[in-house]
């Protein structure tokens, strides 16, 4: 494999409640030959479709935000057009990954699982000296602007991240890949 990932899908969902098919926001961010060349973002309506107050707390998305919002389904061609193919990267991935799975079983969707690296796991490893790896101290400590828990800036935040990671020689990205799971 390439010491660097420099052709890569940042994403990042939001969700509503406790489900992992509630995803009520959802960042993308396109990495190709080392930059940024698409960003897609679309709030979406969650199924099941309620909100926990702290979920709307933590994030400031709102039932009436996106009971007009496509469902994911809707998005899912589009989204699909630009990574597929491509190694997908979040911040704590474990639960991207989950939200996008299940999103796509509970709308019966095809799809082949790509190989799915975390930057919270990479960032532990390229940068064992700040004080905690959540997403907007590894931006802070990195200059990378962050509007946190909004799905399209901590996408650009990851993509930002896996970009400086790239920067140090001898990097083993392997150490932030997550394991397949088959279903």
């Amino acid at each position: 494999m390439n010491k660097k990932l420099v052709d890569f899908a940042a994403i990042d969902f939001e969700t509503a409640n406790y489900e992992p098919t509630s995803a009520c926001s959802i960042g993308v961010v396109v990495v190709k030959d080392g930059s940024i060349s698409k960003i897609l973002s679309s709030l979406i309506r969650p199924e099941p479709f309620w909100f926990l107050s702290k979920f709307t707390d933590i994030h400031g998305i709102k039932p009436e935000n996106t009971f007009d919002s496509p469902c994911f389904s809707d998005l899912w061609p589009e989204i699909n057009k630009h990574i597929s193919g491509l190694p997908l990267v979040a911040h704590n991935a474990t639960f991207d990954r989950n939200v996008l799975l299940s999103c796509l079983r509970f709308y019966g969707i095809e799809f082949d699982e790509p190989e799915f690296f975390c930057t919270v796991r990479m960032s532990r490893r390229a940068y064992p000296e700040i004080e905690n790896h959540r997403l907007d101290t590894v931006c802070r400590s990195l200059d990378i602007v962050l509007d946190h828990h909004r799905a399209e800036s901590d996408a650009i935040g990851c993509a930002k991240i896996v970009l400086e990671i790239n920067k140090i020689k001898d990097f083993n990205f392997l150490s932030g890949r997550l394991r397949k799971i088959i279903h």
